[in-house]
């Protein structure tokens, strides 16, 4: 199940249980467009590769259709997106796309602090992720 939240005019649906982000078409441009981010960058979603299909393939929040593999310009092999094919949007699972903005701008530049403040939790990396369970699973534990 997703939440929209509207955050400065930008919505962004997030998964309840944590999962990741899905952008509709657009929206990232418009994130990167409200916190400078090189126009180069602004049009990410025209320039993905699609990748062969690998394994289970998620399915469109809005259309209900199988999205495809995607990979941005200029980032590791293992950096793999869905893409909606019919053009609804884009899901980052979690920690994509923090992986996504460290690859794309420098760790120096004033666009990616202002973009981790901006999405704070909702776009954690895998190992803040993998911390953030394990103190769940001890807490659940002593409540044993």
């Amino acid at each position: 199940m997703l939440v929209i939240l509207e955050v400065e005019d930008v919505e962004l649906d997030v998964c309840a249980q944590k999962h990741g982000l899905w952008f509709d078409a657009q929206e990232l441009g418009q994130l990167f467009d409200k916190f400078g981010v090189p126009e180069d960058l602004q049009d990410l979603e025209n320039r993905l590769e699609t990748l062969p299909h690998t394994g289970a393939r998620r399915r469109c929040p809005r259309c209900r259709g199988h999205m495809r593999h995607v990979r941005a310009p200029d980032t590791p092999e293992s950096l793999i997106l869905d893409q909606c094919p019919q053009g609804h949007g884009l899901w980052f699972d979690r920690g994509e796309l923090e992986a996504l903005l460290v690859c794309l701008l420098q760790e120096s530049d004033e666009e990616l602090r202002m973009l981790r403040d901006y999405l704070g939790h909702v776009a954690a990396p895998a190992e803040e992720q993998a911390r953030e369970r394990a103190a769940e699973e001890a807490g659940e534990e002593e409540l044993a």
